[in-house]
């Protein structure tokens, strides 16, 4: 089993491209980076959990029955009876030229959301400490510990105290998390980067970050995880200790980019815990982010 641990979040998507103040009909969907790299995982035929906090609402329970639906295991996400669901409306605005994929600007309404409460006691719950006890690997990403003082804590908690299993990490960069604390956040993801087993990165949040997205040099500064993935818009590289592999993008219908990464991330981990080669592994990263690619939801389905 993988365990996917981070916030999730509902999506509300127009059904059309063009301003939010033009726009008055939208479609709900799941959202969430671990929450959509857990579907894309159950899809690639693995077990998946996601240990989270939602609020006692419509949406939360939207969230619920949405992990039932996929086949994700749903028992280590908490209900909060005092805060609600976060969610964040998509702006969609059409491509440069015709035919040319759909720029997204994403809306948050998440501060004080159920998910920003994910805490180390979230992780001692008895549905939590089940689904961990099971995993052989632990999914997150950058975004959890902006989020609050007490997700940042739970973060540090699985990463110290690991039980055998393995960590995955993302750094998926979200620049209005982090503002006023840059400097903070270059540190810090850059240890949780350093720590993991796995870790990945796109070239241009590494750029922002780290100051450079070239994957050899983000080797010599992340010599630690024995996986590194590095993606960029046509292909990634990745490695397994010193041995590399380079794959371009497979060729798609280019819909819309978010949630590509998320799906990647669970192509590359299936392919890791299935024993694939590191090329295998990027090939089933690459067929997965695909599928994302081809629609305006964040997840495949």
């Amino acid at each position: 089993m993988i365990a996917c641990v981070g916030e999730g979040l509902i999506a509300l998507v127009p059904t059309s491209s063009g301003p939010l103040e033009t726009r008055s009909t939208f479609e709900r969907s799941l959202a969430g980076a671990e929450w959509n790299t857990a579907l894309a995982l159950v899809s690639a035929g693995m077990r998946a959990a996601v240990v989270s906090c939602v609020g006692d609402d419509a949406f939360g329970r939207f969230l619920l029955a949405q992990l039932d639906r996929h086949g994700v295991d749903a028992s280590a996400v908490e209900i909060d009876d005092e805060a609600p669901t976060g969610l964040y409306i998509k702006e969609l605005v059409e491509g440069d030229e015709p035919g040319a994929p759909a720029h997204s600007a994403m809306h948050y309404y998440r501060s004080g959301s159920a998910g920003s409460r994910l805490s180390p006691a979230t992780l001692r719950t008895p549905g939590a400490a089940r689904v961990l006890a099971e995993a052989a690997l632990v999914h997150t990403t950058g975004i959890t510990p902006a989020l609050s003082e007490s997700a940042r804590a739970a973060q540090d908690a699985l990463f110290a105290d690991r039980g055998g299993r393995r960590i995955s990490f993302d750094l998926n960069w979200r620049p209005k998390l982090w503002r006023g604390r840059e400097g903070e956040a270059r540190s810090l993801l850059g240890g949780y980067l350093g720590a993991a087993d796995v870790a990945q990165c796109s070239t241009h949040d590494a750029e922002v970050v780290f100051g450079t997205g070239d994957p050899d040099r983000l080797r010599e500064m992340f010599p630690g995880p024995r996986h590194l993935v590095v993606t960029r818009d046509d292909g990634a590289t990745a490695f397994d200790g010193s041995e590399r592999a380079d794959a371009p993008a497979v060729p798609s219908d280019v819909v819309e980019t978010v949630g590509a990464g998320d799906a990647f991330a669970a192509g590359f981990l299936a392919g890791v815990l299935s024993g694939l080669s590191l090329s295998g592994c990027l090939a089933r990263a690459n067929r997965l982010a695909t599928r994302a690619l081809g629609s305006t939801r964040d997840h495949v389905d």
